[in-house]
């Protein structure tokens, strides 16, 4: 900030003021936006043949997840997620679009993201890919986060990657990794998972190495 008494410093206080109040009325907007394309995508829905999915989430790491996703025929999705690991806690409400082809499901979403931490404001994209075929399944879930305001830095994230193959009536087995991608930093993870299926939906667990190793433990309720 300037003297008071500066000409020259009080005008550059003016425009840095201006450019705050742009910026604001922009990370604003941009909110906005966010907020209008998924009440659009709400609003689109039909009731045939929809499908709720709860999914839950723990590791010795202190990371948590949990999640609400629910998919009618037609193919749009709301999806409400929380996740959380020391120091950050984000709360992520959005939507999207199912597009399947064959044993390939391909779903593109947008979330609006808030933080309790650091007055973290922005959205999230994220492409959601399901595969499944001769007892061999893919699932990856793969997401950006552009900052309208606050402390919390653009990132990229892959949470999770699973590959696995059926073993007998109701066990899969394969890999899972994951990745975290922030200020040039990498956080990658990979291990086996173990999966076991019954009629309410699925058990997980994994172990993941990386530079933190991390024991998770998930279940998965679809009705």
């Amino acid at each position: 900030m300037g003297r008071p008494d500066s000409h020259g410093a009080v005008e550059l206080d003016r425009d840095t003021m201006a450019d705050h109040r742009a910026g604001t009325n922009m990370g604003r907007r941009s909110m906005a936006v966010g907020a209008v394309v998924i009440a659009a995508t709400l609003c689109s829905c039909v009731s045939a043949a929809a499908q709720s999915l709860a999914e839950v989430r723990l590791a010795d790491s202190k990371y948590r997840y949990v999640d609400w996703n629910y998919t009618w025929g037609s193919g749009v999705v709301v999806d409400l997620f929380y996740i959380g690991v020391p120091g950050s806690n984000e709360f992520n409400l959005g939507g999207g679009y199912s597009f399947k082809r064959g044993p390939l499901v391909v779903t593109p979403l947008i979330y609006a993201v808030l933080g309790r931490e650091d007055s973290q404001r922005g959205v999230k994209v994220a492409l959601l890919v399901a595969f499944e075929q001769d007892g061999w399944k893919l699932l990856s879930f793969v997401g950006s986060y552009l900052p309208v305001s606050g402390s919390v830095t653009r990132y990229q994230v892959l949470d999770t990657l699973d590959l696995t193959r059926k073993i007998g009536s109701q066990w899969d087995a394969g890999i899972q990794s994951g990745v975290f991608h922030s200020g040039g930093a990498w956080n990658p993870q990979v291990g086996p998972v173990l999966k076991l299926n019954d009629h309410l939906g699925a058990w997980a667990v994994s172990y993941r190495f990386g530079p933190q190793n991390e024991l998770r433990v998930g279940r998965v309720l679809t009705f």
